[in-house]
């Protein structure tokens, strides 16, 4: 049975996931790699035997063995049951992806396939999306007023759209410039004011300045909050606390619909709670109207 590529990571919110990522920074070298290996390969975990599996992920039986019962189950299989169970509710969509795109497959089919790919990761997100952790970043978003969204490459684009929701809804909100690059936003970060929520967003591949940037944010005492995929990402290793969202993509490395989708929904929830924000956006929209409308009023 060969590995179905199409899907790269644990879902974030099952129970093997969230148990990794509460242990994960205790964990030894040998356990960190196989943590590792599970969050990032959870299919070789699922169609492998045990003796194969550490062969892949380059650790010992005993260290595989000794990994489960850290997560608190009695041995390796049951741990094993349960990457199962997490994991069943996201292959059939995929297979059924993987046959639609062949080399037979028409222009249609393959937009088709694409918009299924993406819904499929919405989806996905939502039934995975830990909402007690989106409550709290609305509100201390609200409660902070003052954010800044970092994200470079693809996240860039799309750290932008959050910034204008935030923007309509009256926060206080920086992003870096388009053509700053690292020092710019370093130089913004360093002066942001204390309690600052800096968002940052990173996927495969993961961009190394939104990385190290987070770190510095970190080091300065900010509140970290990453976007990002799975807990073995290197940007949830910096963040304060991590969300995680399904990004995954056939034919290419991320989807940014999915996120897209969850900064959407989540300006939503903050302009709900800011009070104020429709009288913001009102304001916002009689600014923006003579530009919209093609002239400026004198």
């Amino acid at each position: 049975m060969q590995e179905n590529r199409a899907i790269r990571v644990l879902p974030a919110s099952s129970e093997v996931a969230e148990k990794i990522e509460a242990i994960y920074p205790e964990l030894s070298d040998a356990l960190r790699i196989f943590a590792d290996f599970v969050l990032g390969s959870p299919m070789k975990v699922v169609q492998l035997s045990i003796n194969d599996t550490v062969h892949a992920s380059g650790v010992s039986v005993a260290t595989a063995n000794r990994f489960a019962r850290r997560l608190g189950y009695d041995g390796y299989p049951q741990f094993r049951a349960e990457v199962v169970r997490a994991f069943e509710h996201v292959l059939a969509p995929v297979d059924r992806l993987r046959q639609q795109i062949s080399e037979g497959s028409s222009i249609a089919e393959r937009v088709s396939a694409s918009f299924n790919e993406d819904i499929e990761n919405m989806r996905d997100t939502l039934a995975n999306l830990d909402m007690a952790r989106v409550e709290t970043l609305a509100r201390e978003i609200v409660a902070r007023d003052h954010v800044y969204a970092l994200g470079f490459d693809n996240s860039a684009a799309l750290s932008s759209i959050f910034a204008h929701r935030l923007a309509v809804a009256g926060v206080h909100v920086q992003t870096n410039p388009t053509g700053g690059g690292r020092l710019t936003a370093a130089r913004e970060i360093a002066r942001l004011p204390e309690g600052s929520i800096v968002m940052a967003i990173a996927f495969p591949r993961y961009i190394r300045d939104t990385v190290e940037l987070a770190e510095v944010a970190t080091l300065r005492g900010l509140t970290v909050v990453g976007i990002t995929d799975t807990q073995s990402s290197p940007l949830a290793q910096v963040a304060s606390w991590s969300i995680y969202l399904q990004a995954r993509r056939t034919l290419g490395s991320t989807s940014d619909c999915a996120i897209l989708a969850f900064l959407e929904a989540l300006s939503v929830a903050i302009a709900a709670l800011r009070p104020g924000a429709d009288r913001a956006s009102e304001e916002f929209a009689d600014l923006g109207l003579p530009f919209i409308m093609g002239k400026v009023r004198d």
